[in-house]
């Protein structure tokens, strides 16, 4: 869904979590009314309590600037601006966009500069510099070599660097790596620490000669020093022994650091075929690495491979350095989804079928392409056989209340989502309407998605069908702790008695505020009451934290609009309370 101005990740970095949240649900919900862009920004209406008016801006720093019409008054941007930025990310009209550039003056100087230099003034002004900076030397000549290798091989930089890391004080290195994670608290006594090198220093000194290569487009030259890197820690996280053993967690991350953040980001910058064959081989080497010694997770090659094997030749390649995968009995997820890739790449669709049903139980991630497969050779029944097989087995996993993760892979309640929107392009309503329509429930359950429940209400033959579903959706809702999801179905339909029933039975539900407001028109003393219960219910202890929130749901009661009965709530609440004088005070300063 992300195009190179809006994105997820903008979203996520300008809002708090629960705005991130709310907003993302505002957008799949079809909050977000219209989206324009203007000469000097980009616009939107959102639907909330209200319409709002977002407006969005890149600055001359490339930053975004915002602005909301609704009262948000935390830090970060509000749910209106975060839905604004997700459906600008999903309207293609904005793809190739790209956001203003500031011009640097700087570098508009120094090119007038040097056009006024001549080669005899050059050479003498870097000769003063190198005398002055010596360590600049090696920078210059790293910059005049290019993009040619130099004749130093892996096996000399890795003595290079395995030599420096055999001068490290071990001891002092694991009282460094405590001292960084926090285990001391006498600051005094072991303040010598905060000076000293960690391992992650240490390491990345060695890391800056790659990348002053990969600065000149060196990047051969930068794999051999990043794998040179890595064997030399390798080597020395396996001479650990005795109570150096405690360093092997500081080393593995390292490990970890030079592969993910180094090598793979490296190899994708590559366009030479020979250079990139190497590099591929050797992270086929690494992902079946002895991971007794090397803990590096599988993922992160994983990622990197699909992203540096482009074609057929490089996918056979990398299959040519997977024997003892490929003859391995057992697979673990990411292998298994490695082999399904490059089986597919190639075309061996054999083999790609035979891989993806050994391992679809154990990783069910892989149901999805293999459906794609049996559609391309329209076998219908071989698709619903696998999905409805899959799907029992997520149905019972995502309906419990066990939560289980794995490291950057998809979970159950995803990959669900994922077969089931498959699907809705492979049921017949017309031949099979019960399990097309029961697809479409379902799908409404585990994603909450008012666009979700808005197809399902379009295929019902008829209005008693959508109400007998009304009861399975509250009991799985209300059961899961998502009213508001129960609530945003009944405020699509209307449904305002329904919405009372909620208000009355879930009085500390997070969309208590916006239920009341939704109904207020039409149940005023009803809705009055309620928040009477909750203020008094909140009040009840003498906790002034608790004060601010009280005095948000006063503010949001006065507006029902029964102005006699709460200027004589707020007297009572004086009397009472009057003891309480932060409450007091609180009420004060809120005119009340």
């Amino acid at each position: 869904m992300d195009n190179n101005l809006f994105s997820d990740d903008l979203a996520f970095s300008l809002s708090r979590f629960s705005s991130y949240e709310k907003g993302k649900e505002y957008f799949e919900d079809g909050q977000v009314d219209k989206i324009w862009q203007e000469e000097n920004g980009y616009k939107s209406i959102v639907k909330g309590t209200h319409s709002y008016n977002v407006s969005l801006k890149f600055n001359d720093e490339e930053v975004l600037e915002y602005n909301c019409s609704c009262p948000y008054e935390l830090d970060g941007a509000c749910k209106h601006v975060v839905a604004t930025i997700f459906a600008f990310a999903s309207d293609k009209n904005f793809i190739n966009k790209s956001s203003p550039k500031k011009i640097n003056k700087e570098n508009l100087d120094l090119e007038k500069l040097l056009e006024k230099t001549n080669i005899h003034q050059l050479k003498l002004f870097l000769k003063k510099i190198f005398i002055k900076q010596p360590q600049l030397i090696e920078d210059f000549n790293i910059f005049l070599q290019g993009s040619k290798q130099t004749p130093v091989t892996t096996n000399d930089y890795k003595t290079r660097f395995r030599n420096e890391l055999d001068e490290l004080d071990l001891e002092e290195l694991l009282q460094v790596w405590y001292f960084e994670g926090g285990d001391y608290y006498d600051s005094d006594q072991y303040n010598d620490f905060d000076t000293s090198l960690s391992l992650s220093d240490v390491v990345e000194n060695m890391t800056d000669l790659g990348k002053k290569y990969e600065d000149s487009e060196n990047f051969g030259e930068a794999l051999k020093i990043y794998q040179a890197i890595f064997e030399a820690l390798d080597e020395k996280h396996n001479s650990l022994k005795g109570d150096d053993l405690e360093l092997q967690d500081c080393f593995r991350e390292e490990l970890e650091k030079i592969v993910n953040d180094f090598y793979i980001k490296t190899l994708t910058k590559i366009n030479n075929d020979n250079l990139k064959k190497i590099g591929v081989e050797y992270l086929c080497y690494l992902f079946q690495y002895d991971y007794n010694k090397f803990s590096s997770n599988q993922n992160n090659i994983l990622l990197g491979l699909k992203q540096i094997i482009l074609n057929k030749n490089e996918a056979e390649n990398a299959l040519s350095k997977l024997d003892k995968l490929k003859n391995k009995g057992d697979s673990t997820i990411p292998e298994s989804l490695l082999l399904a890739f490059l089986y597919s790449m190639i075309e061996d669709w054999q083999l790609f079928e035979k891989i993806s049903l050994k391992n679809l139980d154990k990783n069910p991630s892989l149901t999805l392409n293999l459906l794609r497969y049996y559609q391309k050779n329209n076998d219908k029944e071989k698709i619903i056989k696998i999905a409805e097989q899959i799907l029992a087995g997520l149905m019972k996993k995502n309906d419990s209340n066990n939560f289980s993760f794995e490291f950057n892979q998809k979970d159950t309640k995803e990959i669900e989502i994922e077969i089931r929107r498959f699907l809705k392009e492979i049921y017949s309503f017309q031949t099979e309407y019960e399990d097309a329509i029961s697809n479409l429930e379902r799908l409404f359950l585990i994603t909450g998605s008012l666009l979700d429940y808005q197809e399902l209400i379009k295929k019902y033959k008829n209005v008693p069908e959508k109400i007998k579903y009304w009861e399975t959706m509250i009991k799985y809702f209300s059961d899961k702790n998502q009213v508001k999801n129960i609530y945003k179905v009944f405020k699509l339909e209307n449904q305002k008695e329904k919405i009372l029933d909620l208000i009355k039975k879930y009085p500390t539900e997070e969309s208590f505020p916006d239920m009341i407001t939704f109904i207020q028109s039409d149940f005023p003393q009803e809705c009055f009451m309620e928040y009477r219960k909750k203020v008094e219910e909140i009040l009840k202890e003498t906790n002034t934290e608790k004060y601010p929130v009280a005095v948000y749901h006063l503010k949001r009661m006065e507006k029902i609009g029964l102005d006699k009965v709460f200027a004589d709530f707020i007297i009572y609440l004086k009397d009472i309370f009057k003891r309480r004088s932060s409450l007091m005070r609180e009420l004060q300063e809120n005119q009340l």
